[in-house]
């Protein structure tokens, strides 16, 4: 079972398990958050890829602020070793601090949230010197 699942819903959150997904969330995710050029020498984690971003990526206690202000009602949570894959519906739940999305055991410890249409992504890494990020969906060139 998710380790996830049950602090989440203590805080009211509609947590809906997905199985089998995790490797398409992570494709889609590499797909609208890591640049063309970075995807073909990616790092063993998805998160060390956006690390080497200048612009565009809140980090630390900028993140969770950019987290807890982004429009969120539902959100999709997945995890960089599992397949696992979490809906998340945040209509009715208390607000989340970091520490809420945290599990100890390795193949959940790395946390992506995205929201359904991938505009937006906050993530955990595994490593506690590092993250979290927040960053917003690459824009292709002539988007404004």
């Amino acid at each position: 079972m998710n380790p996830l699942i049950e602090p989440l819903t203590s805080k009211g959150v509609e947590v809906t398990e997905i199985e089998s997904r995790g490797q398409e969330a992570r494709q889609t995710w590499l797909m609208n958050f890591i640049r063309p050029e970075q995807r073909i020498r990616l790092s063993p984690y998805l998160w060390e890829d956006i690390v080497a971003w200048d612009e565009g990526c809140f980090v630390g206690t900028a993140a969770d602020q950019a987290f807890e202000r982004a429009a969120k009602w539902k959100a999709l949570l997945f995890f960089q070793h599992s397949d696992d894959m979490l809906e998340l519906d945040l209509t009715q739940a208390k607000p989340l601090a970091r520490k809420d999305l945290i599990a100890a055991t390795m193949d959940y410890a790395d946390v992506y949230i995205v929201d359904p249409a991938y505009t937006w992504t906050y993530v955990i890494p595994h490593e506690a010197d590092w993250g979290p990020y927040f960053l917003t969906k690459l824009k292709a060139k002539g988007d404004d």
